[in-house]
C-alpha cells in the first residue's frame, strides 16, 4: 500500500473515476437523445456506440497511440491518453446500462409533469434523472470495475509516471515476482470490491432530491 504499488493503485483509482465519470456524463447524453429519435435511426447509432466494447483492448490502445502521436492532437505520452483509453473502453457500458433504464421509465411521469407547465431542464432534474439513478449509479460501478482491471489498452498508451497497478502487476510477474504479483492483485480486488459496495449502498433517496 505504499512505495512505488502504492503510488500505482491511486493512478489506478484516479483513472477509473475521471474515466468513468467521464462516461457516465457522455453515455447517459447520448442515451437521452436517442431515446426521441425514430426506431431504425436509433439502432444504428446504438452499434455505433457499442461498437468500442467489440473491439480488442490492445486494438484501442494501438489506434489512439497511432491516432494522437501527432500534431494537430498530441496526447502520447501523457495522462489524457490514458483516461481517454478507459473512457473509450467502458462508454459503452455505460451507454448502454442508462439506455436500458430509459426504456423501463414509465412517459406517464413525464407527461404529467410537462402537461403541469415543468420545462424540459426541470423534467430532466427532476423526473427523469433521479428515476433512473440505480441506473446511473450502476453504470458507473461497472465503469469503475472494468477500468480499475483494464491492462490491454493501458500498457500500449501509459507514460512514465502514470502507471496503473494491473500494468504494475503484469511488470512483476514478467520479471518472475509471481508472489508480488499475486499479493497486489488480492490488493486490487479488494479496493474494487470497497469501491463497487460503497456505491451500491449510496441511498437512491439522496440522489432523488
Amino acid at each position: 500500500m505504499h512505495g512505488e504499488s502504492g503510488a500505482q493503485l491511486r493512478v489506478s483509482l484516479a483513472t477509473g473515476l475521471m474515466a468513468s465519470l467521464i462516461a457516465l456524463v457522455s453515455g447517459s447524453w447520448a442515451a437521452l437523445a436517442l431515446r426521441g429519435m425514430r426506431a431504425l435511426p436509433r439502432r444504428l447509432l446504438s452499434i455505433v456506440f457499442f461498437l468500442p466494447s467489440a473491439v480488442p483492448s490492445v486494438s484501442v490502445g494501438l489506434g489512439l497511440l497511432v491516432a494522437f502521436s501527432r500534431p494537430p492532437v498530441l496526447l502520447n505520452g501523457t495522462t489524457a491518453i490514458v483516461i481517454l483509453a478507459h473512457f473509450t473502453l467502458v462508454s459503452a457500458f455505460t451507454f448502454g446500462n442508462v439506455s436500458a433504464g430509459l426504456m423501463r421509465l414509465s412517459p406517464d411521469y413525464e407527461e404529467i409533469a410537462a402537461s403541469l407547465g415543468a420545462s424540459p431542464a426541470y423534467l430532466l432534474r427532476r423526473i427523469t434523472l433521479p428515476l433512473v439513478a440505480p441506473y446511473l449509479i450502476a453504470a458507473f460501478s461497472l465503469s469503475l470495475a472494468l477500468s480499475m482491471g483494464e491492462l490491454g489498452a493501458t500498457v500500449m498508451v501509459y507514460p512514465p509516471g502514470w502507471v496503473t497497478l494491473p500494468v504494475g502487476i503484469f511488470s512483476l510477474t514478467d520479471r518472475g515476482a509471481v508472489f508480488d504479483g499475486a499479493a497486489l492483485t488480492v490488493i486490487l480486488i479488494a479496493v474494487t470490491m470497497v469501491a463497487l459496495l460503497g456505491l451500491a449502498r449510496l441511498p437512491t433517496r439522496v440522489l432523488q432530491r
